[in-house]
């Protein structure tokens, strides 16, 4: 059977994508290579509680996924975080806030020359302490070394940012598999699991889609997959040069996630330099890339949140889970003393050279690729587009982006079909 559209990738911006060919009586057919849906959206649920592995924060500005947990059946809560909460180093200071604010600053100082993020840091932040600080907190949020991130590029993706808010301000009231249910639902039997996609080739017609043991036809077809997933597969013949080097401009990103469940918020009083303060979050400037937010949700189950980001995730990976928690819970007692090794439950997850969702939440343009990568992907290539968070022209590498670039990207085949 030929289709009108095929969608490679069954996450977010895929099951968006969806939903809008569905509601426009479309054929269509979504091909994911894992035997789930929701890419990097993963909720383990046990019984009365759940762990998101993937996403799990937004804000009220990110219109499209409140929009859609209260479709799901739920309701947007509040994170349990204080307006007079600290920001913390592993040293206990309580001016790192300010600190890290000033990284802002630094992308009014790129000029028509792209460098690396880390030299930026070297060129426009006198205090080594602060570089290191400002480096520690990219390497988690990227879940890249900043030594191989383009400058640009990340100036770019802020201005895309569209929000004056905090990204964790927000989250859902249950487990958001429901969200991606919700979406599935939309494509009922129109979804083909573990379908890796091994080559896309030109037809007179359209294209040829071969995955590792179908072959499909369609008009035209939508990549909801990372760039950097994108590159691995085939196109014949080959796309042009300028298409090409911008998906390999992009690197996977590392990251681990583990949570703990504790009775007590002990860290809501907590003494730094002989004041007592309410912590909302500690920067680890040595090892690079870790931090620990509060993630407990108004009126629910206390919880604390470690991110382990680039390099230092790279290395954790290859250790055994224990030895990995033993580390992490190590971090934590170093700051928040002997009380955060008694908890009552704790999960991990960890995102590293995941084959077809990408290692981290998001790849990055390196310094060595095309800086506007993201926008020369945005458009459509003969009926052949290109749709992920990376590349969401709103709210780029968040959820929000993935279903926006979804929704977009969708809204593009339907023109290119008429």
């Amino acid at each position: 059977m030929e289709y009108d559209v095929i969608i490679i990738g069954a996450g977010l911006a895929g099951l968006s994508a969806g939903k809008g060919l569905n509601e426009n009586g479309v054929r269509y057919k979504i091909i994911e290579a894992n035997s789930r849906p929701g890419g990097k959206v993963y909720s383990r649920e046990y019984t009365g509680r759940y762990f998101e592995l993937g996403g799990q924060f937004i804000n009220q500005d990110m219109t499209e996924m409140t929009r859609l947990v209260k479709d799901a059946g739920m309701e947007i809560h509040e994170t349990d975080v204080t307006e007079d909460a600290v920001i913390i180093d592993e040293r206990k200071n309580t001016d790192v806030e300010s600190i890290l604010k000033a990284d802002k600053k630094l992308f009014k100082g790129i000029g028509e020359r792209d460098i690396r993020l880390s030299r930026l840091y070297e060129k426009y932040i006198a205090d080594s302490y602060h570089r290191k600080l400002i480096s520690s907190q990219h390497s988690e949020l990227l879940n890249i070394n900043p030594e191989l991130i383009s400058s640009k590029a990340i100036a770019a993706m802020m201005d895309r940012y569209i929000s004056s808010k905090s990204d964790t301000t927000h989250q859902a009231s249950g487990p958001l598999n429901n969200v991606v249910s919700y979406l599935e639902r939309f494509s009922k039997d129109k979804i083909m699991y573990g379908q890796p996609v091994a080559e896309i080739a030109e037809s007179k017609d359209g294209y040829i889609i071969l995955s590792s043991n179908n072959e499909y036809r369609s008009k035209a077809v939508i990549l909801a997959i990372p760039p950097t997933a994108a590159s691995q597969i085939t196109y014949t013949p080959g796309l042009p040069e300028k298409i090409e080097n911008a998906l390999k401009s992009f690197k996977d990103g590392a990251v681990i996630k583990i949570t703990w469940v504790f009775e007590e918020a002990f860290w809501r009083s907590f003494s730094v330099q002989n004041e007592v303060h309410r912590l909302k979050e500690i920067i680890y400037s040595e090892p690079e890339g870790i931090t620990v937010s509060d993630s407990s949700k108004s009126g629910d189950e206390n919880r604390l949140t470690m991110f382990i980001g680039g390099d230092t995730a790279i290395k954790l990976a290859d250790k055994t889970i224990d030895e990995r928690l033993e580390y992490a819970v190590s971090l934590l007692t170093e700051v928040l003393g002997e009380k955060a090794r008694y908890y009552i439950d704790r999960e991990e997850s960890v995102w590293v050279n995941a084959p077809y969702t990408g290692g981290g939440y998001s790849a990055s343009v390196l310094y060595t690729g095309i800086f506007n990568a993201a926008q020369i992907l945005r458009q459509p290539y003969k009926k052949l587009l290109f749709s992920s968070s990376e590349l969401s022209p709103d709210f780029p590498k968040f959820m929000e982006g993935a279903v926006r670039s979804g929704k977009h990207t969708a809204k593009k085949a339907l023109e290119l079909l008429k």
